[in-house]
């Protein structure tokens, strides 16, 4: 839902996990906040595992609480974004009326998997660039929420 604007990323995106199909061994994680588009900001974290995500399954997950986002792979945090603070971008209106928000409100859940597009760095990838990829997979074992209770 669009609780503080119209268009993205006014009412904020928590994207857990991004991979791209050219570097299949390094992700981010990224939230997005701070405006309609084009005057939103966005912060996150990048992990370099060395080796090829696809070799095995991974858990990717965040642990959202008032005050922060932790983004994890297998357990283990590889980053922190801070919530309690203003989000606004500084650019254009500024939709919020309290620190932290749009990260005071639920979320749907997404699991995305894009090819091409503007995510990749120019020259863009295109079709038979993909093809070429080597495990072309998106396999998703289970998905799981938890909400604590307070």
């Amino acid at each position: 839902d669009f609780v503080y604007g119209s268009t993205f990323a006014a009412s904020g995106e928590i994207d857990i996990m991004e991979l791209r199909g050219d570097e299949p061994g390094k992700i981010e994680s990224t939230i997005h906040y701070g405006g309609t588009k084009p005057n939103f900001n966005s912060s996150g974290g990048f992990l370099d595992f060395h080796r090829s995500f696809a070799d095995d399954f991974h858990t990717f997950g965040c642990i959202w609480s008032n005050t922060s986002i932790d983004f994890y792979v297998d357990d283990q945090v590889f980053h922190r974004e801070r919530i309690d603070r203003s989000m606004y971008s500084g650019k254009g209106p500024n939709p919020y009326t309290k620190n932290g928000q749009p990260f005071d409100k639920d979320f749907q859940i997404n699991l995305n998997l894009a090819v091409g597009g503007a995510f990749f760095d120019p020259p863009e990838i295109t079709e038979d660039d993909a093809r070429k990829w080597p495990q072309p997979s998106y396999v998703i074992d289970y998905v799981r929420v938890y909400k604590q209770k307070n």
